[in-house]
C-alpha cells in the first residue's frame, strides 16, 4: 500500500513536468529521463517560474526551433534567476553586441556566466589586443567560453612576445578554436606542438614563482606590522 502511495506521488510530482518539458519546451518524450538525470532541479521547479524563462527567451527573439535544442543541451537555464541573465544581456548590448538572441542562441551558457568574474575580464583583455572587439564577439560568441589566463592569454602572448606575429590580422577564433598542437602548428607557424608546450610550462612555472614572492611580501608587511 505504501509503495503505491509513493509512486502515485512521484508520479503526481513527474507528470505535470514532464508534460511541460515535452509540450511547451519542445523536448522529446524519450529524452526526458537523460535530462533529469542530468538536472534532476527540475523536477521539483515551479513550472509557472519556468514558463517566464520561455517568455524570456521569447523576448530576447530566439527562436522557438532553437528552444528545444538550447533546453536540452542546458536544462539549468528553465530555472536560473532572470535577473541574473539581465545583468548578462545588458553587458552584452554594452559590449556592441546587436543581436541578442542570435548570441545567445550560439552561446547559451553566456546567461549563467558571471559578468564580473567571466566576461568582464574577457572583453578588457580582448579590446586590449583586438581593434574591433565588438564585431570580434559577434562573429565568435564562444570566444567567453575559454579559459582567461590558461587559453585565451597564453595564446596572445606566445603570438605577440615570441612569434612576433601581427596579432591584429589574425582572427579571434583561429587563435582559440583549435587544440594546442593544431594552434602551434596551423596559427603560430611552428614545425610541431613542443616550443608552444614549453612556452606554456615555463610560463605555469613563472607565474608560480611570481605568486610565491607575493605571498612572502604579504607575510613580511604583517610580521613588520605586527
Amino acid at each position: 500500500g505504501l509503495f503505491q502511495l509513493k509512486t502515485l506521488e512521484i508520479e503526481r510530482e513527474i507528470a505535470p513536468c514532464v508534460e511541460f518539458l515535452c509540450e511547451e519546451v519542445g523536448i522529446y518524450e524519450e529524452e526526458i529521463p537523460r535530462i533529469l538525470e542530468l538536472y534532476p532541479r527540475l523536477l521539483g521547479a515551479n513550472i509557472t517560474e519556468m514558463r517566464g524563462n520561455l517568455d524570456y527567451f521569447e523576448s530576447l527573439e530566439v527562436s522557438e526551433d532553437d528552444m528545444g535544442s538550447i533546453f536540452r543541451a542546458f536544462p539549468a537555464l528553465l530555472t536560473m534567476e532572470i535577473s541574473h541573465m539581465d545583468e548578462v544581456v545588458d553587458f552584452l548590448k554594452e559590449a556592441g553586441v546587436s543581436n541578442i538572441g542570435r548570441f545567445v542562441t550560439r552561446l547559451p551558457p553566456v546567461l549563467g556566466y558571471s559578468v564580473e568574474r567571466d566576461l568582464v575580464p574577457k572583453w578588457n583583455y580582448l579590446r586590449k589586443v583586438r581593434q574591433y572587439a565588438s564585431f570580434e564577439i559577434s562573429r565568435f560568441p564562444a570566444y567567453f567560453s575559454y579559459p582567461l589566463d590558461r587559453v585565451i592569454k597564453c595564446r596572445y602572448e606566445y603570438l605577440h612576445t615570441r612569434k612576433h606575429l601581427p596579432i591584429q590580422l589574425i582572427p579571434l577564433d583561429e587563435v582559440l578554436r583549435y587544440g594546442d598542437r593544431d594552434f602551434a602548428v596551423n596559427v603560430a607557424k611552428d614545425d610541431d606542438g613542443s616550443f608552444y608546450s614549453a612556452f606554456v610550462e615555463n610560463r605555469k612555472k613563472n607565474q608560480k614563482q611570481q605568486s610565491r614572492k607575493r605571498r612572502r611580501k604579504r607575510q613580511e608587511k604583517v610580521h613588520r606590522k605586527s
